[in-house]
């Protein structure tokens, strides 16, 4: 969205609004009921927002609940019940009163502007607010009363129990077994709860035990917990392996064919995690899930969701990419994308972490801006058609497609690092985390700066130089004294 920005008077005026909101939410039902009216009106003014005016009001609120939030949860901390509920602030009030003296809305937003889709990312607790006046006569509950129901407050007596969830169960009908329970008192803002929070994939089922003073996220945490008592697989994914290889461990495994694993990696929405937006959409890419199956060993449940069993995978890698490391990537001034696509090479052509750094700065050297080698000229994504190199096209490709011959020319093209500038279309595989902490400290390497070209022999040496000359002379030598691989 263009940035546009409101005048004095239409600040004013979606302040006025939110204030007005916030205020509504806070008074319990019996006079919301006398407001019905007024209720209307501000329904009919926000449909009539525009979306600049609309981003304003948004900021607004998240900053008013935010306020509320924190009260609400002093209260519950106080060992004292306040008798009295829980009233707007006085110039809210007064703000409320004189409502038909705020300013009219601009003439040229006589006509509703188009609906504005809804951010994610505000929290849960904000967009319940933002529903309380649609749904408190449904649900016969006010904003003191949801917040109550958020924090565990729920009533004097506290009910414990066992609450089974079925298999397949979505957050509805797990709300429902709750609500039958006596753990919580609305499915319906749980279903809105786990929605916002974005967690129901990862929920489980199984027999849970749960009481009704925990707050929703204690809830969640709980059900989120895998139970005992069902089967599961160990499946191990090592370092630099790519993501046909995930896959073919996965059906090996009887968890998932490949196909399917292949598919929901590829094609699911998993914009619950961080790393997950943060990817560039290259067309050219080969697999959009390549470089983000973190390698690592998994207990996955027999039966399960293939979604689940990827979004373990996935967020192990969003947990172990820290916000240090995003802000490291930002500082080399590479993309996410670009970034892991570095270090699966990296991982592919150091193997070991003792030189991973080195590695990592001789072709950072190669794509500083001016290099005499512009190209990166990898062996393990190139032209070779080698079964005994490691030749992401030729071994990783090529067998996808059903040969060399049918992979399309764009992929071959861009992965191609003798042939393409730059990085290839996107990684070669799925680096550990070893080789993406160690790809980031390209910086200390004695290499960075001037070395261009690098070799490694039989006994798993290192040879850095500056020159294509001083490289050649160091491969003449490793063939001289057969230590040169094969």
């Amino acid at each position: 969205m263009d940035e546009k920005r409101l005048s004095p008077k239409e600040q004013e005026y979606v302040e006025k609004l939110a204030q007005v909101y916030i205020a509504l939410a806070q008074l319990p039902a019996e006079q919301q009921k006398e407001y019905a009216e007024k209720i209307q009106e501000l329904r009919h003014r926000l449909d009539r927002l525009t979306p600049e005016q609309k981003q304003a009001y948004d900021e607004k609120l998240y900053e008013l609940a935010q306020q509320v939030r924190a009260k609400g949860k002093v209260s519950q901390a106080s060992s004292e019940p306040k008798k009295e509920p829980l009233q707007p602030e006085p110039q809210v009030q007064e703000q409320w009163q004189t409502q038909e003296d705020s300013p009219e809305e601009p003439e040229e937003y006589e006509d509703e502007p188009p609906k504005k889709k809804k951010k994610k990312g505000r929290g849960c607790f904000i967009v319940l607010l933002l529903l309380l006046v649609i749904i408190f006569a449904a649900i016969g509950l006010g904003g003191t009363l949801v917040l109550r129901e958020l924090n565990g407050s729920r009533g004097q007596v506290i009910e414990k129990a066992t609450v089974e969830v079925e298999q397949g169960a979505g957050p509805l009908t797990i709300g429902q077994a709750l609500e039958e329970a006596g753990i919580i008192q609305s499915a319906q803002i749980f279903r809105l709860y786990v929605k916002l929070e974005g967690v129901a994939p990862a929920l489980q089922y199984g027999s849970f035990e749960l009481s009704s003073d925990m707050t929703y996220d204690e809830i969640l945490e709980v059900l989120q917990q895998p139970q005992d008592n069902r089967d599961t697989v160990r499946v191990t994914f090592p370092e630099g392996i790519p993501a046909v290889q995930f896959a073919q461990r996965m059906e090996e495994a009887g968890l998932c064919t490949a196909e399917e694993f292949l598919d929901v990696a590829n094609n699911g929405d998993f914009s619950q995690f961080t790393f997950w937006n943060k990817r560039d959409e290259n067309p050219n890419q080969f697999m959009a899930c390549e470089g983000y199956l973190f390698p690592d060993t998994y207990d996955f449940f027999v039966g399960d969701d293939v979604y689940n069993m990827v979004a373990k995978i996935y967020g192990e890698f969003d947990k172990k990419f820290t916000e240090e490391m995003y802000q490291k990537v930002d500082e080399m001034g590479f993309t996410l994308s670009e970034f892991v696509t570095l270090a699966s090479i990296v991982q592919e052509e150091a193997g070991g972490a003792e030189h991973q750094a080195d590695v990592a700065a001789v072709f950072m050297n190669r794509l500083a801006e001016n290099s005499p080698v512009p190209r990166l000229e990898s062996n393990c994504a190139s032209y070779i058609k080698n079964d005994n190199d490691n030749n992401y096209i030729n071994n990783t490709i090529a067998p996808y497609y059903g040969g060399w011959d049918n992979i399309p020319q764009n992929i071959i093209d861009n992965y191609d690092t003798y042939n393409v500038a730059g990085l290839p279309a996107g990684p070669i595989s799925n680096p550990g985390l070893e080789a993406m902490t160690n790809t980031l400290k390209y910086a200390e390497s004695p290499y960075y700066g001037d070395y261009y070209f690098f070799v490694t022999d039989t006994l798993g040496n290192y040879y850095f130089n500056k020159t294509a000359e001083e490289h050649q002379a160091q491969v003449d030598k490793q063939k001289a004294e057969g230590t040169m691989p094969g």
